[in-house]
């Protein structure tokens, strides 16, 4: 235990050396603020706790009608404790909803390349992250500034990672769609934060922890403490720090896989090797291969390097007995590394740029790229609330925004002479805000008709929205473009520079409106309705959009509940206007175009409409008895219109035989080519001459996919010897499937190899999740000790393959596996130490349960050649992280 949080101390104090100074300037301000913040809670005078209250909670989420709690509500809700939390493992709320609920998956990182493997999107109910709302304290968080381009191609989510679970008192989760209560983006469900508003108690939490196999060193610590305002008001202060080394877990090479260049017979080297990097005829292995790094790919397991700092408050004072003023604010400051493909000796040899240039003399035994992130994250919330005429009111303003600056360390640009000596490289910077400003209404009216009051509200909302793309520095970017310095080969390895020609700087503004009412018509059947309006100044109104949600109970024991719903995804500002321009080591130039541009027009794009959905929910739930009480709840979500990539349209001129060959490699015929030539004439898009090639591509509407599924809640509350025993059990089954696959644009239509959505992008987006999983949560507490044990079964996680090199063997040439039916067990032990201290240790994936291994079968010649195995890394354990254990230590002012 010990050593774990010595680790943790450790990790927190000793910031990484691979930063230049330039990019390390900034991290003063999050530290500056932690360090204020634990100053102001240890100033604070200590004052006890108030104990937590059992029973039903009051949930604000999912319904306008005051007094709703989880029991009696006519939506599935959970209610996420400090508690919750805190043994989730998790030091942020990406991983502690994973974690916690069954419906919500993180997809490993195969399917989020890039970007995508730092600024993570989850999943609700098998559906894109951008469906999941983020609410803090009700109030709606702003997304990411980063579009994924593959994945989940268009979507930019809330980016649960940098909110840290040490501000958070508790997290409603409505598993239904809320659109009409909340606007663009509640199709899926709704995440509500609710900050800490304690106004006296507080503590300090440091843990420390790291993998049993090695690597995956990690530490934690935060603070929070409240401060009464008089007898009118309270704040709650915040901050955490955090830090996650990387676990490697790649596979050994194959000992005959060569990546130095091999021998001639004059002793010069050679510009190739074999087939599936084999010794060529009339040479010698290179001397180097027998002292080689026999796993020099670093970019599997926990990849990250991380470090987070984060702090916040939240804050209300009553001005008077009608009128309170209150305020929130959030800020987070997150580096991270992530590790990407290994560039060999001999891939820098054979580049006759890199050669040129002398970048082999420079990294002699190759090098491991790069791409780093330095993300600012804030969100600043105030407003006035009271009672007028009878009616509640809310008037509130609220501003976020998410810059993220990209680079690139340890890398080369190729089309640079190596001995300027620069590897570490500027990328260029997303940037999105949000602007919003709402009044809402709620009354109470005693109608003489309903067994309850009748509860209305209504609201208006005003919001502004700004994206930026701002380009890299030259080095980053020079010779992407063909002679630009290179002949498209150039930029900086991994990622290069953002292009001047990509750069964008967008607005929209948005207004909306929405009415609703609900009330106990008879004292057992409840009913809640809304409807509500949005328009936009780019795409125009979303439409009528409404929900009604209903429940009868028959008995405490038994309750039947219902919503019907109809919802919308307004297409993220960041993605509408998105472009990005990257290059290929053969030379092939590959674009992002927008779809509004004149190229996208060119190419058969059409301007990016709203994806709808229609959703509805079927349950039964009640209380056998206090202590035991249940929840089942069919749904069903069908999106429309869903978001994705167009096939790449191109001209490839980069083949030793000559051949012209479209995006996918098949050779064009002259009419074909006259085509494509003309639609790159038309897109302002340079033909490529020989030895270049260029293809672009957009976002588009791929077709309409439904999830069908079952949510199942059990739990119970028992006394047992001297302590009570708590249990839960939660299980999630899915399915999803198209419903229609959008038609190949007009222009397309007659051209080779053009699908609207292939095969392999059908799978990812139908099972990166698994098909069921459930968690059996087990506490027990008795007088200064606790336990805690979780269960967690992943269910049949689906794989297809394809192998053509299976052919000459006589083999089958497609296929399908299970990635799934994985059991792990996390366990928790705990103890109050008294004076305000109490500790405990977890080890999660007790059993060392490992994500299974790609079958052989599958595997073609040129990954067989390389790899002695291959770990399926799209699933929710990654790679093969192994046990992982933690200690943390506590202290309650």
């Amino acid at each position: 235990m010990c050593a774990a949080w010595k680790i943790g101390l450790s990790l927190l104090t000793i910031e990484s050396t691979e930063m230049s100074s330039k990019q390390r300037d900034h991290h003063n301000v999050p530290l500056t603020a932690l360090a204020l913040a634990v100053s102001l809670a240890l100033a604070a005078p200590a004052q006890a706790a108030e104990p937590g209250e059992e029973g039903n909670v009051v949930v604000v989420t999912g319904s306008r009608v005051s007094g709703r709690t989880v029991e009696n509500s006519a939506s599935p809700i959970d209610v996420l404790t400090q508690e919750d939390l805190a043994n989730s493992g998790s030091d942020n709320l990406l991983g502690a909803l994973v974690a916690l609920v069954p419906s919500f998956n993180l997809p490993g990182q195969s399917p989020q390349p890039d970007l995508g493997s730092i600024v993570l999107g989850v999943q609700q109910r098998n559906l894109s992250p951008a469906y999941t709302l983020v609410l803090i304290n009700g109030k709606r968080r702003n997304t990411t500034a980063v579009v994924s381009e593959n994945g989940f191609a268009g979507s930019a989510a809330v980016d649960l990672g940098l909110i840290p679970t040490s501000a958070v008192d508790h997290v409603e989760v409505l598993r239904d769609g809320a659109s009409a209560l909340y606007g663009s983006s509640a199709i899926a469900g709704t995440v509500n934060v609710i900050l800490k508003h304690n106004a006296q108690s507080g503590g300090v939490s440091v843990k420390g922890g790291s993998t049993f196999k090695g690597g995956g060193e990690n530490g934690s610590i935060a603070v929070d403490k409240g401060v009464a305002l008089g007898d009118s008001g309270f704040v709650s202060l915040f901050a955490q720090l955090s830090k996650q080394k990387p676990a490697i877990r790649s596979s050994p090479l194959n000992p005959n896989y060569l990546y130095y260049p091999a021998v001639k017979a004059d002793g010069t080297l050679s510009t190739t090797l074999g087939a599936n990097n084999s010794l060529p005829a009339g040479t010698t292995p290179n001397p180097k291969e027998a002292s080689r790094d026999s796993a020099p790919w670093k970019n599997s397991g926990q990849k990250l390097d991380v470090r987070n700092a984060s702090a916040g408050f939240n804050g209300e004072y009553d001005l008077s007995r009608e009128l309170t003023v209150y305020s929130f604010g959030t800020y987070a400051d997150r580096r991270t590394y992530s590790a990407q493909n290994f560039r060999s000796p001999y891939s820098i040899y054979s580049s006759t740029l890199a050669r040129t240039n002398g970048w082999y003399a420079f990294y002699p035994d190759g090098f491991t790229p790069k791409e780093s992130t330095s993300d600012h994250e804030a969100q600043l919330v105030a407003g006035l609330r009271g009672v007028l005429g009878g009616w509640n009111w809310d008037l509130s303003t609220n501003y976020g925004k998410d810059k993220v600056d990209v680079y690139t360390v340890d890398s080369a640009n190729y089309a640079l002479p190596a001995s300027a000596g620069q590897t570490d490289f500027y990328i260029g910077q997303n940037a999105y805000s949000l602007w919003s400003n709402t009044l809402d209404l709620t009354r109470s009216v005693d109608t003489g008709w309903t067994a309850k009051p009748l509860n209305l509200s209504a609201g208006v909302e005003y919001s502004q929205e700004h994206s930026q793309l701002k380009p890299g520095e030259p080095n980053a970017y020079l010779g992407v473009i063909p002679g630009d310095g290179g002949s498209g080969s150039g930029g900086a390895q991994s990622l290069p520079g953002y292009l001047p020609r990509d750069a964008s700087d967008t607005k929209r503004h948005s207004y909306s409106a929405y009415v609703g009412a609900g009330a106990n018509i008879t004292k057992e059947w409840f009913l809640d309705g809304g409807l509500r309006g949005e328009h936009y100044s780019d795409f125009g109104s979303s439409g009528a959009i409404g929900k009604l949600s209903t429940r009868y109970d028959f008995s405490p024991a038994f309750a039947i509940r219902g919503t019907a719903s109809n919802g919308f995804h307004a297409p993220a500002l960041q993605t509408v206007s998105f472009s990005n321009t990257s290059g290929r080591p053969n030379g092939l130039i590959s674009s992002l175009v927008r779809p509004d541009s004149a190229a996208g027009i060119a190419l058969g794009a059409v301007p990016l409409a709203p994806e709808k959905a229609t959703g509805f929910t079927l349950g039964i739930t009640g209380d056998i008895s206090p202590q035991f009480n249940y929840a089942v709840d069919f749904y069903q979500t069908e999106v429309k219109h869903t978001l994705g990539t167009s096939a790449s349209v191109g001209l490839d001129h980069t083949n030793a035989d000559g051949q012209i060959r479209d995006a996918s490699g098949a050779v064009l015929t002259p009419a074909q080519l006259a085509i494509l030539q003309s639609y790159f004439t038309a897109a302002g898009l340079a033909i490529p001459q020989q030895g270049n090639g260029l293809t672009a591509h957009y976002f588009t509407d791929v077709g309409d996919v439904r999830s069908r599924g079952l949510d199942l809640t059990i739990d119970g509350k028992h006394r047992l010897g001297d302590g009570v025993l708590k249990w839960n059990f939660a299980a999630n089954f899915n399915t999803s499937a198209f419903t229609r696959i959008s038609g190949i644009p007009a222009k397309l239509q007659g051209l080779p190899n053009i699908t609207t959505l292939s095969l392999t992008n059908q799978q990812s987006t139908l099972y990166l999740a698994p098909r069921d999983k459930q968690i059996f949560n087990l506490n027990y507490k008795s007088g200064a000790f606790f336990v805690n044990v979780v269960e967690t079964r992943i269910g049949k996680l689906r794989r297809f393959w394809t192998n053509a090199d299976n052919a000459a063997l006589g083999l089958p040439t497609t296929g399908e596996w299970n990635a799934g039916k994985l059991w792990t067990t996390d366990l928790t032990l705990g103890w109050n130490l008294g004076h305000g201290f109490d500790a405990k240790v977890s080890a999660f994936n007790l059993f060392n349960e490992r994500a299974r291994r790609v079958p052989d079968i599958s595997r073609t010649n040129a990954s067989k050649a390389q790899y002695l195995y291959a770990f399926d890394i799209s699933g929710p354990l990654g790679a093969d992280l192994g046990t992982q254990y933690a200690a943390t230590l506590n202290y309650k002012f």
